[in-house]
């Protein structure tokens, strides 16, 4: 098993997490950044998960912009009532926890 595994399994759902809520707010308004957040959250967790399972010397620096934007998006979806909403959050939050303690 990869060394990595807690973070490739929590950037992996974060991801999807935030794939679901973006399909979700397809129509909807938003007064803040989401569904726009979950776009870059999808971006930076799948690289990081690919980052992580091939132990790339610049995993560190990955998870740390990884936790950064799972942070930001935590906090605009978190900010609204929808179901997918309050999912994406806790994907987030719980990946930017996983990602902040790979890149210390």
């Amino acid at each position: 098993m990869n060394k990595n595994q807690s973070c490739i399994d929590a950037c992996l759902k974060c991801a999807i997490a935030c794939e679901v809520c973006l399909k979700e707010m397809i129509g909807k308004s938003s007064d803040n950044d989401c569904p726009h957040c979950c776009r870059e959250c999808i971006d930076i967790c799948l690289l990081c998960a690919q980052a992580s399972a091939r132990e790339s010397k610049y995993s560190a620096q990955i998870c740390k912009l990884c936790a950064e934007i799972c942070s930001w998006c935590a906090e605009q979806c978190g900010a609204h009532d929808h179901d997918h909403c309050q999912r994406c959050a806790e994907a987030c939050r719980d990946c930017a926890k996983t990602c902040k303690s790979m890149s210390a």
